[in-house]
């Protein structure tokens, strides 16, 4: 096969371009086989000689495939007596000379008959016994091959008239149409059949022009297309690089960035300024004498706070000392005892209603009586709560008894209250 050339190089180099064209269209063949001895006779003569020698190493090749085939194949249809080796109820003996290693034996001594198809020879007789049953699988063998390969011979042909039919069939159809379609098909059933040979001769040579002549103008228009491709893919690669060094590099690129930089300088001085304004501010407030005064005010205020919480002390614990548990605090308070003002107020609301209850009975004596000696307590309770500095609770208890009324009142209790 002559090797393609690029039909720019071609076009570069004139005189190349002329032998180039005399070698592939005067002197050789698409093959690169000389054309000088082709019509010699006696070229010819050898050359058919060399076409029968290999059709019948060809045959014999075929031949020798399909019994092969036939003998190993377990759908081959072959009677049990050609399948089964004669050879399986008497085996052969095998010679010595076979098992024993060979020697080299001097040229002088006669040579022996052929041991192998010695062997061999009860096999070949049963064969050319059983060749009658061979007839019958291998015709069918070869009829199968012979359709196969016709198959491949036609397989183009096949193509090209499905397309055609699939483009008859997509066309409007009428009856003209159909009846040119009917007798076409009936010309081409009535058609003598070619020969195999000739057929797979046809698709051979097909081919063959296919590999030389389609093939390598197919290799060239697409190495023509990748290089416009990659030509295509550098021009783009360069436009690409140009844009970018214009996007990041450009003019408008560095000037936006210059911009950005100076911005970003104005707003630091924009901060320092601030910075120094807050400080001015800060220094104009915060006097000596305004962080002395505040100062002052600081120590106010928590002197203030010190003495609330005093009064918020005593208050608490004043008012623990009239029972009222919504102030006081439940770990620390205990029960009232008898001596306290919240207990005093009790017993003494209980003695009044006894006495009214008794001046409805005209128990008045005895009832003042009870009132004195109750009084009397009340006036040695009082003086302990006054030994315990709680002139409040005695004002309270002055409260109690105003509101019972002046007639129930006692001498030594007002007396002891006025003090």
């Amino acid at each position: 096969m002559i090797p393609p050339c690029d039909p720019s190089i071609l076009e570069h180099n004139p005189l190349f371009k002329r032998l180039y064209e005399n070698l592939t269209t005067s002197l050789l063949n698409p093959d690169a086989s000389t054309r000088t001895q082709s019509a010699s006779p006696a070229r010819t003569a050898v050359a058919e000689e060399l076409k029968k020698c290999q059709t019948q190493n060809a045959k014999k090749r075929i031949k020798e495939q399909m019994l092969r085939q036939l003998a190993f194949a377990p759908d081959s249809n072959l009677p049990a007596e050609v399948s089964t080796p004669p050879t399986a109820g008497h085996p052969l003996e095998t010679p010595s000379s076979a098992i024993e290693p060979i020697t080299p034996k001097p040229e002088t001594e006669p040579k022996k008959p052929d041991e192998a198809l010695t062997l061999l020879a009860p096999d070949i007789e049963a064969f050319y016994t059983n060749i009658p049953s061979f007839i019958s699988p291998l015709s069918k063998t070869l009829s199968s091959a012979i359709q196969d390969l016709r198959a491949l011979s036609t397989a183009n042909a096949d193509a090209a008239t499905a397309s055609d039919a699939d483009a008859s069939a997509t066309q409007p159809s009428n009856h003209n149409a159909r009846a040119r379609a009917r007798d076409r098909r009936v010309r081409t059933s009535m058609a003598p059949v070619p020969s195999l040979s000739s057929q797979l001769q046809a698709r051979v040579r097909a081919l063959r022009h296919t590999q030389l002549s389609e093939l390598p103008v197919a290799r060239r228009k697409m190495a023509a297309t990748a290089a416009e491709v990659v030509a295509v893919r550098a021009r783009v690669l360069e436009r690409t690089v140009v844009t970018l060094e214009r996007a990041k590099h450009g003019a408008l690129a560095r000037a936006t960035k210059a911009k950005a930089e100076h911005l970003a300088v104005v707003a630091q001085g924009v901060e320092g300024k601030i910075e120094v304004t807050k400080l001015e501010i800060a220094a104009t407030l915060y006097t000596p004498e305004t962080l002395a005064a505040l100062a002052r005010y600081r120590q106010h205020l928590r002197q203030t706070k010190e003495r609330l919480q005093h009064r918020r002390k005593m208050t608490i614990q004043e008012l623990r000392a009239y029972g009222d548990v919504e102030v006081s605090d439940p770990v620390t308070d205990i029960d009232a005892d008898e001596g306290s003002f919240a207990d005093i107020a009790r017993r003494f609301g209980v003695l009044a209603r006894e006495v009214e209850e008794t001046s409805q009975k005209h128990n008045h004596r005895a009832t003042t009586q009870r009132l004195a000696l109750f009084s009397h307590e009340m006036v040695l309770d009082a003086e302990k709560l006054r030994q315990n500095d709680i002139d409040v609770s005695a004002r309270y208890l002055l409260f109690v008894l105003a509101l019972v009324g002046p007639q129930n009142k006692s001498d030594d209790l007002f007396v002891f209250l006025a003090a």
